[in-house]
């Protein structure tokens, strides 16, 4: 096949050179698909293909007679193959729009032909395409006769050349004869059959091809709809991505006497005790005003109260009680300094607790 007659704008194309054309180009498009990937690079390869596309079609629509706004039923299928292989991750819809593409190739390429000009690879144009001459030292297939002459050889050799021509040539334009050697020569004359069927019945034809595009393109559209489990999954693996990515806050720590602990996470004082039993959950919520009412409020032995804005029952049965950053310093003083405090009906003695909370250096700064 000749490059330079890829790019003729004022030749004919027969049917079969068209075919083999378009198939190419998707077959190259797919393939540089599965060496590039899903990558903004395969609009180079497909800027490259396109023109080569619209070409070969404008060759074929002129041989046929046919407007040249069919070009549309070639361009628009490569252009959705190739947004689906960038953007789009749906086997499904990639398969419709390939069928897409083979059913609109093939359409055109049955289209019989209004022109008589000789063809040369199917191509028939101001271009000279060259056949592959018998160079000098090729072997020729002889069949061995027991009187064989040079002189004969050479015009049997001479005759099948110029018969094979001829038969290209007619196979080119459409049509064949039927001779005995042709015929047995040639089996792809169903190509012909089909031609004539396609063109005598073509309401069968289109009703088929319609009713399967539009069931493939409601299945792909159906495979792109995600599923409420999937859904559901998507979101659990955010969550646990979400946590993943969450910055380790460091933790320190503090025992009072009487067997409860402050923490510090940050700026973000814990009252944290142990004992209770259950299953987690949230025991009071200052967003919401909700739960334990006898959570709702820290208060010491000199009526000093400060809420807490969560209060959760653990795994562990370690209860956590977290308080406003505001509230950090005033409530290590008050703990340091007064002699008890009250929270969730517990009542926690607050003797030798500045000694315990000295020894930290984290807590110590508030004091």
């Amino acid at each position: 096949m000749q490059f330079s007659a890829l790019f003729c704008m004022v030749g004919r194309d027969n049917g079969q050179r068209f075919a083999v054309i378009s198939g190419l180009i998707f077959f190259v498009l797919l393939l540089a698909a599965v060496l590039l990937g899903s990558t903004a690079t395969l609009y180079v390869v497909g800027m490259l293909l396109l023109p080569i596309l619209g070409l070969t079609s404008y060759r074929r629509l002129r041989d046929s007679g046919k407007t040249p706004r069919l070009i549309a039923l070639t361009l628009a299928p490569f252009i959705l193959v190739l947004l689906t292989l960038v953007h789009v991750d749906s086997v499904m819809l990639l398969l419709t729009f390939m069928v897409f593409a083979a059913l609109a190739i093939g359409y055109i390429a049955i289209l019989p032909s209004i022109s008589k000009a000789s063809y040369r690879q199917g191509y028939s144009g101001p271009i000279k395409i060259v056949d592959r001459a018998v160079t000098k030292g090729s072997r020729v297939r002889v069949e061995p006769t027991l009187t064989a002459s040079e002189t004969a050889t050479e015009a049997e050799t001479t005759a099948f050349s110029n018969s094979e021509t001829d038969f290209e040539g007619e196979f080119a334009n459409g049509t064949a004869t039927d001779s005995p050697a042709q015929g047995a020569s040639l089996n792809s004359s169903s190509f012909i059959n089909i031609q004539r069927w396609l063109m005598a019945n073509q309401k069968i034809a289109f009703s088929g091809v319609a009713s399967l595009l539009v069931c493939m393109l409601l299945l792909s559209i159906w495979s792109l709809v995600p599923s409420d489990n999937a859904t559901a999954a998507e979101q659990d693996s955010t969550a646990v991505e979400q946590i993943a990515k969450a910055p380790t806050v460091e933790r320190k720590m503090t025992t009072l006497p009487d067997g409860f602990s402050l923490v510090l996470e940050d700026d973000v004082l814990i009252v944290r005790w142990l004992g209770e039993t259950g299953s987690p959950t949230t025991l009071w919520s200052l967003a919401t005003a909700k739960g334990d009412r006898t959570c709702a409020a820290l208060k010491f032995n000199n009526g000093t109260e400060y809420r807490p804005v969560e209060v959760d029952l653990l795994a562990d049965t370690g209860t956590e009680a977290r308080f406003s950053p505001l509230d950090t310093k005033a409530i290590i003083v008050d703990m340091a300094r007064r002699g008890n405090v009250s929270l969730c009906g517990y009542n926690f003695s607050l003797k030798g607790s500045q000694a315990a909370i000295g020894k930290v250096a984290a807590f110590a700064t508030y004091l």
